[in-house]
């Protein structure tokens, strides 16, 4: 029997974890499946230093490939398992998955973790000014951003957090044309969100967006 090139703990997936949930967040954000020729579950990011705390969960030593894009640099972690591809499917993941994949079935103790990877893939946090109405004044706000290809995973997503952290439904708005779907919070959500992700000793993030959002959180 052949050994393999690379090592790699196919059984990852099979259990929940904080760092399992995690990673599987951040797949359903920015990651993608192909079975031509061979099973692959492909993760990608701008920032390298995640990948390898991915590398590290799953114990493998697969390769971090390093694209020039038109806009900037992307890395991408290649894993190869028909074992894991198939467990992926299971847990919720598909094929050409931007447009109908839907939020799969999380341990509620393990949601924070799971929106944490979604947030780190495709959410974002940021300031932004705007002039009162009635001052006539600057003022500035928090805010933060889910996307998607798909409006109805941000659908899921906002129910669960309505449920769970007493959110407010906000309408899910088009941008891009239409290609993309957007769903934000104003200043008093977005702490509370950042809370519910960033709990003490969460064990895996994006360090970049982490920093800021340890500095903000701490706000009243």
């Amino acid at each position: 029997m052949s050994r393999r090139k690379y090592l790699l703990n196919e059984n990852f997936l099979h259990n929940w974890s904080q760092e399992m949930t995690y990673v599987l967040g951040f797949w359903f954000a920015d990651g993608y499946m192909r079975h031509e020729k061979s099973y692959r579950i492909v993760f990608s990011s701008r920032d390298c230093n995640l990948l390898l705390q991915i590398k590290k969960c799953f114990g493998c030593n697969y390769p971090i490939y390093r694209y020039q894009r038109p806009d900037g640099i992307d890395y991408q972690l290649i894993l190869y398992s028909k074992h894991m591809y198939l467990r992926l499917l299971a847990l919720g993941g598909m094929r050409c998955k931007s447009k109908k994949v839907r939020f799969p079935k999380i341990p509620f103790q393990y949601l924070a973790d799971f929106i944490r990877g979604y947030f780190d893939g495709d959410g974002s946090v940021f300031y932004t000014t705007y002039i009162h109405t009635k001052t006539k004044r600057p003022r500035t706000e928090l805010r933060s951003n889910f996307t998607s290809g798909n409006p109805e995973i941000l659908e899921d997503l906002q129910n669960i957090l309505a449920n769970t952290l007493g959110f407010i439904k906000k309408k899910i708005c088009p941008f891009n044309e239409g290609a993309s779907w957007k769903l934000g919070y104003g200043t008093y959500d977005t702490l509370k969100l950042l809370r519910f992700m960033y709990y003490p000793n969460y064990p895996i993030s994006l360090e970049r967006k982490a920093v800021f959002l340890e500095k903000i959180g701490k706000q009243k």
